[in-house]
């Protein structure tokens, strides 16, 4: 199915984050500083997304702002590939944190939260962008999409078909035609702290990142994301 016209996406996508900055469906509308709505062009062919936005995110209202988007910029731009040429987002919208030693710390986001969050905006995100290919940061998405049996440290870096069973779908009830293949890769401040607790590590995952990042500039470049030579996976029990 072709892309819808630039004019109509962007008019689509605008008035989405418009609406979605007004967002009181859960209590992480409590306290926050901003909504971190997605960005990046509108006729984007892969889109990032990770699982919540962060304490600097929330600071800046934009997606991937701290250290972890700084790391991540500098992967793309290795790897070839811009910020601008793709589009990043989020499952939920608001920051979930928790207090920690008397400070807001960055938190994973609860199943209520990403069920109050998801049908209203990534899913309409989705369908409003029609990407080519989807790419996962982090356990915690990639799970989401793929299914809690994935495994990112033995699956990360191929592309797969969404299944019908996706949690993603099933949360969301998207409607996403034609249903793009998804990849997982690690999340960038999961790297930072590689390169400093376990530097033996570090460059090993580095590289299988980059790697991963040459198969997203392909279909950037207008290929098409081949499934093939995914590892499979296994179901729990």
């Amino acid at each position: 199915m072709p892309q819808p016209p630039p004019a109509q996406s962007n008019h689509t996508l605008g008035a989405l984050n418009l609406e979605m900055k007004t967002c009181v469906r859960c209590h992480l509308a409590e306290g926050r500083l901003h909504v971190v709505t997605g960005e990046g062009p509108p006729t984007a062919r892969v889109v990032l997304i990770g699982h919540g936005p962060g304490g600097a995110d929330d600071g800046s209202g934009r997606p991937y702002s701290g250290p972890g988007g700084e790391y991540l910029d500098e992967l793309l731009a290795q790897a070839g590939l811009a910020r601008s040429g793709l589009y990043i987002t989020n499952m939920v919208k608001c920051w979930p944190s928790k207090i920690e030693q008397g400070v807001r710390v960055n938190r994973t986001p609860t199943v209520g939260e990403i069920k109050a969050c998801e049908p209203v905006w990534l899913a309409r995100e989705l369908e409003a962008l029609r990407p080519a290919a989807i790419v996962c940061l982090g356990t915690t998405t990639a799970q989401h999409f793929l299914g809690k049996a994935f495994k990112i440290t033995e699956g990360a870096g191929h592309w797969r078909d969404l299944q019908s069973d996706s949690p993603f779908l099933k949360v969301s009830g998207a409607r996403l035609d034609p249903s793009p293949p998804v990849m997982a890769i690690l999340q960038p401040a999961y790297l930072i702290q590689l390169a400093q607790h376990a530097p033996e590590s570090y460059q090993g995952a580095r590289t299988e990142m980059l790697r991963a990042l040459a198969k997203v500039k392909a279909v950037v470049d207008g290929g098409a994301p081949r499934c093939e030579d995914a590892p499979s996976i296994t179901s729990q029990a």
